[in-house]
């Protein structure tokens, strides 16, 4: 319980942060979809600190001999995924937005054609 308490600090940062984006996405600030990812980060760091003994342990059996080294692989190779995931959602976006434009030059075409046929 006392490793805990020396490390109480960056859960509770970990917590806040958390209360934050879950509060964002009530008010439909965020979508879920996306900060689910996210949120799953800061539970995987979260939990790094508030059982720092396992992580140690983990840490020794991966072959770091600092735990800050570790610390630090960890949250690049999440804030790699979280890159990753939102390169996906940009080009889903990206390809939506030019088939959008392309249905609306269609339809206007049609507008165009149609109006010409009154006259």
């Amino acid at each position: 319980m006392s490793e805990l308490m020396k490390y109480w600090s960056f859960s509770a940062v970990c917590l806040l942060v958390a209360i934050v984006i879950v509060r964002l996405v009530l008010r439909e600030r965020l979508l879920l979809q996306g900060s689910l990812s996210y949120m799953a980060f800061l539970g995987v760091l979260g939990l790094m600190a508030i059982f720092p003994r396992a992580t140690m342990e983990l840490s020794k059996a991966m072959g770091f001999t600092l735990l800050s080294n570790f610390f630090f692989a960890v949250a690049i190779g999440l804030l790699a995924l979280l890159h990753l995931r939102a390169l996906v959602t940009i080009s889903k976006v990206h390809m939506r937005s030019v088939a959008l434009t392309q249905e609306l030059a269609v339809v206007q075409e049609r507008l165009d054609r149609a109006l010409a046929d009154r006259k």
